[in-house]
């Protein structure tokens, strides 16, 4: 018997953890151009939420080591959902009282 993991089939929560930490990156962005850009109401909006789209888009066709080992494909729509989207908002209002205050 060995203790040893295989390296090289990652573990789910490894994958959700690159999930969450990849959509806080975008969350991060998206609030720092919003702020930058003075968006307001509505355009800011769907600035985030395209964002948001944009990470769902990137982890379906250009990251395809993310999507074929998750077995839960609801989990890869929710993972990180609110924490983006109140990063997001936070740093938005952060960005935007700095600049344009």
């Amino acid at each position: 018997m060995t203790d040893k993991i295989s390296s090289s089939a990652p573990t789910h929560h490894s994958i959700y953890r690159k999930i969450y930490y990849i959509r806080i990156i975008f969350a991060i962005i998206a609030g720092l151009l919003c702020g930058i850009l003075n968006l307001k109401e509505g355009l800011g909006l769907i600035v985030g939420t395209s964002f948001f789209i944009l990470t769902y888009i990137l982890f379906r066709y250009v990251i395809r080591g993310i999507y074929s080992n998750v077995k839960d494909y609801r989990k890869l729509y929710t993972t990180g959902i609110f924490s983006y989207f109140l990063i997001w908002y936070v740093i938005w209002v952060i960005t935007y009282d700095i600049i344009w205050m």
